[in-house]
């Protein structure tokens, strides 16, 4: 017969607890960083103003989102699809990637 003893596992709960939460923030900081190299990457490029002006911030606390974001005024129809170099949805697939296990 094979008995494992995990009654020391509550003592340690405090322990795991933050070593999730610290993976948590790993993972999220990491999703995070390779949408903003995806956008960053697929972005239409005239002058390259628009491919510049991404900003990234990720996240410190579990659970918290990480941001990524152009503050262009034109952005959102680049988004939108108006540029030949990026089609409509680019941004979507762009996220996917990241997100693909």
């Amino acid at each position: 017969m094979l008995k494992i003893d995990l009654s020391d596992l509550l003592n340690k709960t405090p322990a795991m607890k933050q070593m999730v939460e610290q993976k948590v923030v790993e993972v999220a900081a990491k999703v995070t960083l390779d949408v903003h190299a995806n956008v960053v990457a697929g972005s239409p490029v005239d002058t390259g103003a628009f491919r510049g002006a991404w900003t990234v911030e990720t996240p410190t606390q579990p659970f918290e989102n990480g941001k990524v974001e152009n503050t262009t005024t034109y952005g959102p129809q680049l988004v939108d699809g108006h540029s030949g170099q990026a089609p409509k949805g680019w941004i979507d697939n762009a996220v996917l990637a990241a997100t693909r296990l």
